[in-house]
């Protein structure tokens, strides 16, 4: 082979190598996230897991010592409010995920104060609201609400307070 068909040949598998890789860097997280909310019931509507054992997989890697609560969320329609108790004397958070995995929004507890009230709503959302806005880089994506047991003789009040949590279209 020539010089020429050499470089050519070379020239065309890059092309191909970076028109795959970027392809995959764009089109497998969503794919992995449609699978994921696909899976995890109705949209717009808190659903919360059991306790994690060893066959627990809806959260990617769950913890035992957690409670997961979950929100996968569709702004087409309309603007999501997120309403939740913060329970005291443990950890809890609630996070947000866009329809490419990326995580766009973090709460805990310790910057809660014992309750959060917000109105998840797309990027280009422009109607003023008296609510904390937070805006979502895509319009499918999921909410997610950990809580530690930090003790199992709080586990019930704890499952209790998680349970009030409210996931809702506004």
């Amino acid at each position: 082979m020539s010089v020429r068909g050499w470089i050519g040949w070379t020239a065309a598998t890059l092309v191909v190598a970076l028109a795959v890789h970027f392809a995959s860097m764009w089109y497998l997280p969503r794919l992995v996230m449609s699978r994921a909310l696909a899976q995890m019931g109705a949209v717009n509507t808190i659903h919360h897991g059991k306790r994690a054992d060893a066959s627990a997989h809806g959260v990617v890697r769950p913890s035992p010592d957690l409670l997961y609560s979950v929100c996968p969320f569709d702004l087409s329609r309309a603007a999501l409010r997120v309403t939740a108790p913060v329970p005291r004397g443990t950890y809890w958070s609630v996070s947000m995920f866009d329809d490419a995995t990326n995580n766009f929004f973090v709460l805990n507890d310790a910057h809660a104060n014992g309750a959060v009230d917000f109105i998840v709503v797309p990027a280009d959302w422009e109607k003023p609201m008296p609510y904390r806005l937070v805006r979502s880089p895509s319009v499918r994506g999921l909410v997610v609400f950990r809580t530690l047991i930090n003790d199992e003789r709080n586990l019930a009040a704890i499952d209790a307070a998680r349970r009030k949590a409210k996931c809702a279209p506004l």
